[in-house]
């Protein structure tokens, strides 16, 4: 268990009427600091900065009357799931499904060298098909409305899948990518290309993750060569964190100029 009172806390930033102008930990208040600590802070600060975007994400949709569903490719822990179901239900969106894509047996094997060791391991980040929904159920909130694709990306993410989202269920309205791996964004991004209609909200969490910051490697390397193949344009929504960006779907006539 971590020592220290305050790695249970997210930073809350305080002013000061002094030098240095906000309040800082001490070595006294941070002597007993270890590992265990600086996962629970860094956590407790990541988690509220991702709340914060689903809170505005929400509003955006809502406020824009974009019709559509919630899809999470990603769904380890059910941390983020939990957030859009809370939201969705603030904002009494009680047409809207939502998603869940998982192996629900942890990460494929990787061939593209990511810098986290964890995201080496096949098998890591599990959480099953029966914790995610047992979880759902005990959060409360549109338990009947969510629906679970199970399998790899590349196995599950088939046609036939494609074809009956199309026919049966509304576009997307906020799609959350966090599959870690360029091997497993790729046909996730292929996946979505004809689920997203003008206004969807794409969500990307491990933009700058795991392959220190390049894009020419991992997610940022998929949404890079997506952008290049798809009908539309995207604008930069929201930064979420230093790890992900939202962005914003649309149809670009070409008659646009200028960057947002």
């Amino acid at each position: 268990m971590p020592r220290s009172d305050s790695s249970n806390r997210a930073a809350m930033i305080e002013p000061l009427g002094e030098e240095p102008w906000v309040k800082l930990a001490t070595g006294e208040e941070l002597a007993g600091w270890q590992h265990e600590d600086e996962v629970a802070y860094n956590q407790a600060n990541r988690q509220m900065e991702k709340y914060r975007f689903f809170v505005k994400a929400f509003d955006y949709i809502k406020d824009n009357r974009l019709r559509g569903d919630y899809h999470e490719f990603g769904c380890h822990r059910v941390r983020t799931f939990r957030m859009a179901l809370t939201e969705a239900r603030r904002h009494a969106l009680d047409r809207m499904n939502f998603f869940a894509y998982d192996s629900f047996e942890g990460l494929p094997n990787t061939t593209s060298n990511p810098a986290h060791d964890v995201w080496k391991s096949a098998g890591a980040l599990t959480t099953s098909e029966e914790d995610f929904l047992r979880i759902i159920r005990a959060h409360g909130i549109y338990a009947d409305r969510v629906k679970t694709v199970k399998g790899f990306y590349s196995e599950s993410l088939t046609r036939d899948l494609q074809h009956k989202m199309l026919d049966q269920h509304d576009r997307i309205a906020l799609v959350n990518i966090d599959c870690d791996l360029y091997e497993s964004a790729v046909p996730v991004f292929t996946f979505i290309e004809p689920l997203l209609q003008e206004g969807s909200l794409i969500y990307i969490d491990d933009l700058f993750v795991g392959y220190r910051g390049t894009p020419a490697r991992g997610v940022a390397r998929a949404f890079l060569e997506f952008q290049q193949r798809s009908r539309f344009k995207f604008v930069q929504h929201m930064q979420i964190g230093w790890w992900g960006r939202s962005y914003i779907a649309y149809i670009d006539s070409g008659s646009l100029s200028g960057v947002l």
